[in-house]
């Protein structure tokens, strides 16, 4: 499949180039998000799967530092040739996006992935292209990842050539079902791509680790229609942009554009739990990642405000030695009208860390323990943490009514575990679990 997409690319390098033309509200509304989410120049930016250069030029000429980074000799070629015209400098190395290892973790200020997803047929190939984009990215940098919808060939059929629809419809029947175009087997040049499901591209960032902010439909309402508006300039070509970007983030329009644009980060949150975890675990000090993080670990999709950590008492008091040079508030005991315990509060490169010890909820007259009882071990990033169970979790919110939150951990909770702890025990015993 490699060789079919780097033949495909090789064989007319300047298609991809003149395509935006075609489709300038895809390029508009994208620039629209990139000059939204971008870190300001002159941030290191890496284009992975960038073609030739068509966002990287314009990047360079607003002051970033580019590399572009293509499967195509033939792309790359020709993104040095339309740099130089600009009179700007561009960074060109050729590779594959699921393999990233000639760059440093964390080298990058931001990341584009707006072409290498909807050539990879198999979700594990996708995912690995994730993966590898977040890891070279800086912990709270944005990440621009570009993906074709499920109907965008049927859109493009009816628009421009209807009679394929029985012509080759073995190609689109397989579209509907699987998603997949893969290679002809006659070995000719053609376009191989997977087209996603709306439903599915959200849930695949978060599944890689990263934190969504957005998902906007690039083509807006102009979808397969925009003869007309290619034609515009001047304050109407400006009005239709306003408007595409206004409502690119609707999900009803979703399944009825040709491409989704994801805005997502890498959370800062896995970057100091992995060096908080790696830290206590190297001193001894067992502890518990309870609340919102908790749930993130067990793979919700949930963006992370802080990070609680529960420790036995001396344990708390041996963290805030550990981390003296992160503190905020030093660990003591404190009363509230709801809840006490020993509690100091940490800063981590603008992660909040609230570490906890002997908590207790006020009930009545009196006051109970309400610590975590159950903890997994969980992986984040190939590092083990130890969270609170899911279960235990979803109880604390229904008793603190947090009843939104409850709802978005009920489906994902194991029903032993839960019906177990509603009737005083545990029937099942914490087991390791790999989350990504």
């Amino acid at each position: 499949m490699r060789l079919a997409v780097q033949r495909l690319y090789d064989a007319a390098p300047a298609n991809e180039w003149i395509r935006m033309d075609r489709h300038r509200t895809e390029f508009a509304v994208t620039q629209r998000a990139l000059q939204e989410y971008l870190p300001p120049s002159p941030a290191r930016i890496l284009d992975c799967g960038g073609g030739p250069g068509r966002y990287a030029v314009e990047l360079a000429r607003q002051g970033y530092q580019v590399v572009l980074f293509d499967l195509s000799a033939g792309n790359l070629a020709l993104a040095q040739e339309k740099a130089t015209e600009a009179g700007v400098a561009l960074i060109c190395v050729q590779g594959d996006a699921l393999d990233l290892g000639r760059f440093d973790a964390g080298e990058f200020d931001a990341v584009l992935l707006m072409g290498p997803l909807y050539h990879l047929l198999e979700e594990a190939e996708r995912r690995q292209a994730l993966a590898e984009a977040r890891r070279v990215l800086k912990p709270g940098g944005p990440l621009f990842a570009a993906f074709i919808t499920r109907y965008a060939a049927h859109r493009d059929c009816a628009a421009r050539y209807p009679d394929l629809l029985l012509t080759q419809h073995s190609d689109y029947d397989r579209i509907l079902k699987t998603g997949a175009l893969p290679p002809r087997d006659d070995g000719r040049t053609a376009f191989v791509a997977y087209f996603a499901h709306p439903a599915e591209v959200a849930p695949l960032c978060w599944g890689a680790g990263l934190e969504v902010a957005t998902v906007l439909g690039v083509e807006g309402v102009v979808s397969a229609a925009e003869g007309e508006i290619n034609k515009a300039e001047g304050s109407v070509w400006d009005a239709w942009t306003e408007v595409n970007w206004q409502i690119a983030a609707d999900p009803c329009i979703h399944g009825g554009v040709e491409h989704l644009l994801v805005v997502a980060h890498n959370p800062r949150w896995r970057h100091a739990l992995r060096e908080i975890a790696g830290r206590l675990d190297a001193a001894g000090i067992p502890y518990v990642v309870a609340g919102g993080a908790s749930l993130a670990l067990h793979g919700l999709p949930l963006k992370v405000k802080d990070i609680d950590i529960e420790l036995e008492t001396d344990g708390a008091y041996r963290f805030a030695e550990l981390f003296a040079d992160r503190m905020i508030e030093p660990v003591r005991w404190r009363e509230s009208e709801i809840y006490r315990s020993h509690f100091g509060r940490f800063d981590f490169d603008g992660v909040q860390v609230e570490v906890m010890a002997a908590l207790e909820r006020r009930e009545g007259a009196g006051w109970i323990p309400t610590h975590v009882s159950h903890a997994d071990t969980v992986t984040l990033d190939d590092a083990p943490v130890v969270a609170s169970w899911l279960e235990e979790e979803t109880l604390a919110y229904i008793r603190r009514g947090r009843l939104d939150r409850a709802a978005l951990c009920l489906p994902c909770c194991d029903r032993d575990r839960l019906a177990a702890l509603l009737r005083g025990g545990t029937k099942n015993p914490g087991v390791a679990r790999r989350l990504r």
